[in-house]
């Protein structure tokens, strides 16, 4: 096979995905969130074995868990799940949960573990994917869908941009300057990322799908475009919930008004606004997503709220999250491609399921009193530190190993152990840099 026939070969392979179900899509992104919880709530050990411990529990598993025990799913989840009930269970009473949770929503830390935890779990679960989904063994149910459906990389997107949002910083009098100068550097890097890897895959010659976003759009500048549109509204009013739903509503009124048609149209993309219509209409979904994150963060840092308030909100934003997309799946089908109102809709009911879970654990488990504490893995602390950089050398190694690899070719074996170097060097790269203190 010639270079030429396996791009085509590639391409195609990539193409006509419809997904699989929301159960099996909530279940993948909840085994992560289960195996680094059960680091989260267990004694630590010194930080190398720490490392080497979090590596097989959190990683390895994440890695078989989508290759060689991909069809064990469940069986996994189940038996994870129980790891971490009879570690709850021995380290707490129902008095002390009551005690726990009957507390102001005093942040006892400079961040709160809650939103580090997820987001760093969030730029790990995309890291690995963006290489995986070039192998055989990766199902294609678990990559991006084309249309309509449900998928673990389109989760994967729709959560990288609440991951944004979380860590928005709200602009005030008294550091309105230092909030525009850090979001001018933010965005100037987004979009100088987003030109980098359109120049380098035009003059590679790199297999690419362009109906994912478009002939010269990708996802850096979806991005930059979030967050330059969210800080410039929020700037003006200070009700994310409002504006977050507003924006949902005439997204989807545009869609159903002839934006929808247009970005699925077969014609040729002959004007630069038609050749990135994929890119540029989900934008405003995003947006919508973005801004429900950012509410969800003036919920974490309401220390007026006391701890089981805090649940209750959360509690009912699953319920409303929930039913609403469901019912809105019916008419309307979720499109990651679109980021309509099903896809973005899914996307924050997932993200507000899993920050109840870990919010939970989290100040169950910061209690002094007896002994216990929320330990955010150290891999996902490192992650943090530098989570940009992580996901660019995470695209720069993706794209030297399909350049140099016909991946789709490769064994199970060979593709278990490329997978494993590929998150060894990545990861080993983050931890070297907060070993040394540097965050760029």
């Amino acid at each position: 096979m010639d270079n030429i026939t396996y791009k085509s070969y590639h391409v195609t392979f990539m193409e006509n995905n419809d997904g699989t179900t929301v159960l099996h899509t909530f279940f993948r992104v909840l085994l992560s969130v289960q195996t680094a919880l059960l680091s989260s709530i267990r004694p630590m050990f010194a930080e190398q074995e720490q490392y080497a411990y979090e590596y097989v529990s959190i990683i390895l598993s994440m890695i078989t868990a989508h290759t060689v025990f991909v069809d064990q799913l469940y069986m996994i989840n189940f038996v994870t799940f129980c790891f971490i009930a009879y570690e709850f269970y021995i380290t707490n009473s129902i008095e002390d949960i009551c005690k726990a949770l009957t507390k102001l929503n005093n942040v006892s830390t400079a961040k709160i573990q809650t939103i580090t935890f997820l987001r760093g779990l969030t730029y790990l679960i995309t890291v690995f994917c963006i290489l995986a989904v070039d192998f055989q063994d990766f199902p294609r149910y678990l990559a991006k869908t084309e249309r309509y459906g449900y998928s673990l990389m389109d989760t994967g997107v729709g959560l990288f941009v609440i991951m944004s949002g979380l860590v928005h910083k709200d602009a005030n009098r008294s550091n309105l300057w230092s909030i525009i100068v850090s979001n001018a550097k933010f965005l100037t890097v987004l979009i100088s990322l987003g030109l980098v890897r359109f120049v380098t895959i035009k003059q590679l010659d790199y297999q690419e799908h362009v109906t994912e976003y478009g002939v010269h759009w990708n996802f850096f500048f979806t991005l930059a475009v979030c967050k330059l549109f969210s800080s410039i509204i929020l700037n003006y009013t200070k009700k994310p919930l409002l504006l977050s739903s507003l924006i949902l509503i005439l997204h989807e009124g545009l869609l159903y008004l002839g934006l929808q048609d247009w970005v699925f149209a077969e014609n040729d993309r002959v004007s630069l606004l038609d050749a990135n219509r994929e890119g540029i209409v989900s934008s405003l979904g995003y947006v919508s997503i973005y801004l429900y994150a950012v509410y969800i963060r003036s919920i974490f840092h309401n220390n007026s709220l006391y701890r089981y308030e805090v649940l209750k909100k959360f509690a009912f934003n699953i319920a409303i999250l929930w039913v609403l997309s469901f019912f809105i799946n019916i008419f309307r089908p979720t499109s990651r491609t679109l980021a309509n109102a099903g896809f973005c809709l899914y996307v924050e009911a997932i993200i507000i399921t899993i920050s109840l879970i870990v919010y939970f654990f989290e100040v169950v488990y910061q209690d002094k009193e007896r002994s216990l504490s929320f330990n955010v893995p150290y891999t996902l602390l490192a992650i943090n530190q530098n989570g940009l950089l992580y996901f660019l050398v995470a695209n720069l190694l993706t794209g030297l190993i399909n350049i140099n690899i016909r991946t789709l070719l490769v064994s199970s074996f060979t593709t278990f152990i490329i997978l494993n170097m590929y998150m060894l060097l990545t990861l080993g790269f983050n931890v070297y840099l907060k070993s040394k203190g540097i965050k760029i």
